[in-house]
């Protein structure tokens, strides 16, 4: 089965290329695929919108009118972004989030003070490049629900039931999206888009044709 939409793919900071590429082949069985380079570059402060510009200019490109974003980590706020700001360009979207357990249990005092705050607000106390990172490929909610509560398309989360670090967030961006909802990938760990990368191009289809 296919869809009618271009998928743009975009992934997090530090997902493992041959992981993205069995995502990609995934979902081109279902339809085109955009993968434009949204990666963390340059000396400049980290902000979403030069990753968002980067991806409307391939979707302008390509000459499609509606795109569906499928976004992990990083990705998933660069998506949010741009569904937030051009919402009359995205059909749907598929997102997960990206806390990691090693990022939830002590560090130093400062670092669990700072991440509490807004990313921006870490990058204007001046924290380092690669820690403001870090937090926007976390999908926080302190982060996303600015983001979330202005995205209008249809929205699924996926998140494996055995993922214990992501099972909060992603209920919270859910929650947070007006045309939201959360999948839960039966006995799947944190892993499941490496396990399992056709779930999403078929997760996918079943979310375009309920918002037919």
């Amino acid at each position: 089965m296919s869809i009618d939409h271009t998928v743009v793919l975009l992934p997090g900071l530090n997902d493992a290329s041959a992981q993205t590429t069995a995502q990609q082949a995934a979902l081109q069985r279902v339809g085109p695929v955009l993968t434009p380079d949204i990666g963390v570059s340059g000396t400049g402060p980290v902000i979403l919108e030069d990753p968002a510009l980067k991806v409307l200019t391939a979707i302008s490109a390509a000459k499609t009118d509606q795109v569906a974003l499928v976004g992990h980590g990083w990705g998933g706020m660069v998506a949010l972004h741009i569904a937030a700001t051009h919402g009359e360009q995205i059909a749907a979207l598929v997102l997960s989030t990206n806390a990691r357990l090693h990022t939830i249990m002590v560090r130093s005092i400062l670092y669990g003070v700072l991440s509490l705050l807004p990313a921006t607000v870490v990058q204007q106390l001046g924290g380092k490049r690669a820690d403001v990172a870090a937090l926007f490929d976390q999908v926080r909610p302190v982060d996303f629900k600015p983001l979330a509560e202005r995205t209008h398309a249809p929205a699924l989360v996926v998140v494996g039931e055995q993922d214990v670090a992501n099972r909060g967030p992603s209920a919270a961006l859910a929650k947070s999206l007006p045309l939201g909802n959360l999948h839960v990938v039966p006995r799947a760990g944190p892993d499941w888009r490496a396990l399992q990368p056709e779930l999403v191009a078929q997760l996918l289809i079943d979310l375009l044709s309920d918002s037919r």
